[in-house]
């Protein structure tokens, strides 16, 4: 047995007696005794998933990141049930604890009706979960904290498949120390369950447009499915982003002749599945988008509904060209630090301010390689998907909601910061004289 096959032994060893303890309730000790076992758990899927590339620091890494994780888990839950005594997680824990009876009785509950249709779907999933075991709230912010994770190991995966050995540790250190991932998505509710479906789409494509192989395409339309049922205008816009990769990416020089006409017929289905959703389901958004005006009904509803409370960044949806920096600069790196008004918008500042000091940092380094872009079909992707999610998501002007699902997309641009602005840095050696006998002395 090799030392992979035994780090996956482990990693199975350690998710079992997970299992089996939680099975008895995660409330109190059990709580810190389920933390254990997923750290021991991903410490041994670290060790497994280890490259060449990678293998003399990744698995620590992976438990430096999930230990933050952890404390970002018990940093988010003071928030909810400490500070704000309030929150979505409330709910999610109340209707699935409800729900968990049913799925014990072998029951599949109807969704419950209220809310919106990705409401119902996270409170039906909820459900399942807590039918193993019904945690207290502490316990089930644990228990989607590690799905979390999951997805965060996922984007790395995904990342390490394009990106050159020197670029994996500082894209590591980003993906599992950053606020966006280690705090917001680790709490009950939708956020950690988009972040897992995220990771399991960006691993996928990343696999799926080198060649559009039929094998990574499948898995790629399941976790698609999965996203999709949350929040389907999330998983729209991957969809674009992988059309766009098909179309414009070059396809590497060692693939089969046949990746080309493969490239074509995803590109093909793909156009066909979004305009049948889109046919199908035509109020998928909570309005009839068919139409010019129930467009422009939906933006500024979504735009005023955002803007009732908290801190509101002026403007509005992009409505030309000229607008879509804008957008992207709202998405990625507000609020600034001017903006701020309370504890959490200082961290979010706090963090947006690093994100944007890294990119004028690396930008001139950016643009000198921008001709190798398209070299990357995972690059191409990336860039397409964060100018769609910047343009789409421009009706949000509240602040807060922008830093609590700022995970969605921040991912794909700290792919395109690093593959594009860490360049290797040459090892400099001191020169050696050459050794030189000494000459004959004369007798």
């Amino acid at each position: 047995m090799n030392r992979q096959t035994t780090s996956w032994l482990a990693a199975g060893i350690s998710a079992a007696g997970f299992g089996t303890l939680i099975a008895f309730g995660a409330s109190g000790a059990a709580v810190v005794f389920m933390a254990i076992l997923a750290v021991l758990m991903f410490g041994g899927i670290g060790w497994a998933m280890r490259t060449d590339a990678d293998a003399a620091w990744l698995p620590k890494w992976v438990v430096l990141g999930f230990l933050a994780k952890l404390a970002g888990t018990i940093a988010r839950y003071w928030m909810v049930a400490v500070f704000y005594e309030a929150g979505d997680s409330y709910r999610y824990y109340r209707v699935g604890s409800e729900l968990a009876l049913q799925w014990r009785d072998g029951q599949v509950p109807p969704l419950t009706g209220s809310g919106a249709f990705g409401t119902q779907v996270v409170e039906a999933i909820t459900g399942g979960m807590f039918a193993i075991f019904t945690p207290d709230l502490l316990g089930g912010f644990v228990m989607f904290s590690i799905l979390a994770y999951f997805g965060q190991l996922m984007l790395y995966a995904g990342f390490r498949r394009w990106a050159k050995p020197h670029q994996l540790k500082p894209y590591a250190l980003l993906i599992f120390l950053l606020p966006t991932y280690s705090f917001w998505p680790s709490s009950i509710g939708k956020d950690a369950l988009i972040v897992s479906a995220m990771g399991g789409c960006a691993y996928f494509a990343a696999r799926a447009v080198r060649a559009f192989e039929l094998r990574w395409i499948l898995g790629l339309a399941l976790f698609l499915g999965i996203l999709g049922f949350i929040r389907i205008h999330v998983a729209g816009l991957v969809v674009v982003g992988l059309v766009a990769a098909g179309v414009v990416a070059r396809l590497p020089g060692d693939v089969d002749r046949l990746a080309r006409v493969r490239r074509l017929i995803f590109v093909g289905v793909a156009l066909v599945a979004a305009a049948f959703v889109r046919a199908r389901f035509p109020d998928i958004f909570g309005v009839d988008l068919t139409g010019e005006e129930g467009l422009s009904g939906f933006t500024s509803d979504v735009v005023r509904r955002t803007s009732e409370s908290g801190t509101v960044a002026g403007g509005g949806a992009v409505a030309s060209p000229a607008d879509v920096p804008g957008a992207i600069a709202l998405v990625l790196f507000r609020p600034f630090a001017s903006e701020a008004s309370e504890l959490q918008h200082f961290f979010a500042a706090a963090e947006t301010t690093l994100v944007l000091g890294l990119t004028i940092w690396r930008l001139p380094t950016i643009l000198r390689n921008w001709r190798q872009w398209r070299r990357s079909g995972y690059l191409v992707f990336c860039t397409f998907y964060v100018i769609a999610y910047s343009i789409a998501f421009s009706v949000v002007r509240n602040l807060g909601i922008i830093a609590r699902q700022r995970g969605q997309v921040l991912a794909f641009f700290l792919c395109l910061l690093v593959a594009m602005g860490w360049e290797e840095k040459p090892m400099v050696r001191p020169e050696i004289p050459a050794f030189k006998p000494p000459s004959k002395v004369p007798v």
